[in-house]
């Protein structure tokens, strides 16, 4: 019962914010930005994104530990994370705890849910539809465009949710973005987001420990044909280096 108003609780927080950010966030910053202000409207868009990320988060009683800010800080502002994918809370626990404004390879399904596709547009995602190769290429462009920007990007690998603690395989060329746009590769490992929805019934408390590693970066403006064919793997054991049990 209270794990059932608990979720009540917490898709009322999600769909009153979600509107009160548009009002208050995604409209103004969209002004400022034309207007030629456009570190003004990151900003906007930063804080009023984090603001909104971590209410769900927390809403949904995950309790966050975050290690590896330090690590941030990439030579060029070239950056690409490249994390696990638990649940659908993946993406607002990394905007509201990973302290950069960036966007997210995402599904194209997304830009049909009419709120949440003006946020992450606003942030600068990039939408692939996996059925389509021409997709997939415009999304690798666009990508790389975006990184080369100097706003970074974050990829899930394995494409899905993998809903555990478990890890699915990385997607053939999942990391081309990243080395087309001679991007720092930031690994990031998730641990227990799953337990906030897909797992909630399982879980027997309502407060779940939630954690956030983001790993030392990895050049790869530099890198030889063979250590760009073994990137894969090494971005994965990095990522997978971090007990998820």
């Amino acid at each position: 019962m209270l794990k059932a108003l608990q979720l009540l609780f917490a898709s009322i927080y999600i769909i009153l914010h979600f509107i009160i950010s548009i009002i208050i966030g995604i409209f103004p910053a969209k002004v400022l930005f034309l207007l030629g202000f456009r570190h003004a409207a990151d900003r906007i868009l930063e804080l009023n994104g984090r603001y909104l990320s971590r209410g769900i988060v927390i809403s949904l009683g995950g309790v966050v530990h975050i290690s590896g800010v330090e690590h941030l800080k990439a030579e060029g502002g070239r950056i690409c994370l490249v994390s696990n994918h638990q649940s659908y809370v993946d993406i607002p626990l990394i905007v509201s705890y990973i302290p950069l404004l960036m966007g997210f390879v995402a599904k194209a399904e997304l830009r049909r849910i009419p709120m949440l596709s003006s946020w992450m547009r606003a942030l600068g995602c990039v939408y692939i539809d996996r059925t389509s190769a021409r997709s997939s290429v415009k999304a690798i462009f666009d990508g790389v465009k975006t990184i080369k920007s100097g706003h970074p990007l974050v990829i899930f690998p394995e494409g899905t949710r993998s809903r555990s603690n478990g890890f699915g395989e990385f997607k053939p060329g999942s990391l081309k973005l990243a080395t087309r746009a001679k991007a720092v590769i930031l690994p990031v490992t998730i641990q227990n987001t799953y337990k906030l929805i897909e797992g909630r019934w399982t879980t027997k408390s309502l407060r779940i420990p939630i954690y956030l590693t983001i790993h030392p970066p990895i050049p790869t403006a530099d890198l030889s044909d063979e250590e760009l064919k073994a990137l894969p793997q090494r971005v994965y054991d990095t990522i997978e280096s971090i007990s998820l049990d």
